[in-house]
């Protein structure tokens, strides 16, 4: 082997030490006891994100944190984990469309806690020619139901040309004596007789904690 044999393979074997070299540095690291660990490659969090347009994306939550903030738009989250892509589901709203959501989500709980405790529905027809002793003794049963927690649907029925005076004459008398222990709701007028329903009145400490804990989770699932 000549001199300028030689010298190429000493530059061969120094470039490929020195490129292993490298190469090694990139995929291990020291840890306290001076022993190589080869460091592992740390992956963002991938989420599905959808637009307001309704358009799906996959990417991760750091870059959905900064497009909501550049777009000036909420990053709401809508689902822990969809059950296909094992992600979590962002949406981006504007301000209207996530008040709108959070007034919808209120008003579904505040009806679920409503059906929960209403037991079921009664029927009470009254006629327009009621005589005051049985008005009152009508709007006792009424008051009764409605303290065992059912909802009592009222129609007062008429047949001559004064049945809306005085249905409407029973009306606020039904609505002078129940006003305190039930709450009347979708009055309306359907032919010649008026209708409405008694709902029984929520406890009021048990409203007031229910919206509190309403509020604790909103602000626990609010934009990010």
């Amino acid at each position: 082997m000549n001199y300028f044999s030689l010298n190429k393979l000493v530059t061969t074997l120094g470039v490929r030490r020195i490129l292993e070299f490298r190469t090694m540095k990139t995929k291990t690291i020291i840890n306290a006891e001076g022993k190589d660990v080869i460091k592992k490659k740390v992956y963002e969090n991938r989420i599905t994100l959808i637009s307001p347009d309704n358009s799906l994306s996959i990417t991760d939550l750091k870059n959905a944190q900064n497009i909501s903030l550049r777009r000036d738009l909420k990053l709401v989250k809508i689902q822990d984990t969809d059950a296909k892509t094992r992600r979590p589901v962002y949406k981006l709203m504007t301000s209207s469309e996530y008040h709108a959501e959070e007034l919808s989500k209120r008003k579904e709980k505040q009806l679920a806690r409503q059906n929960a405790s209403i037991k079921g529905e009664k029927l009470l027809t009254l006629s327009s020619r009621i005589g005051e002793h049985d008005l009152m003794t009508g709007i006792k049963k009424m008051l009764k139901l409605v303290e065992k927690q059912y909802e009592v649907k009222v129609v007062i029925a008429g047949d001559d040309a004064e049945a809306a005076m005085k249905s409407e004459k029973i009306y606020q008398t039904i609505e002078n004596q129940v006003r305190n222990m039930s709450r009347i709701v979708q009055k309306r007028v359907k032919g010649n007789s008026l209708r409405f329903q008694l709902l029984p009145v929520r406890d009021s400490s048990t409203e007031g904690t229910g919206n509190t804990d309403s509020s604790q989770n909103d602000n626990n699932k609010g934009p990010l």
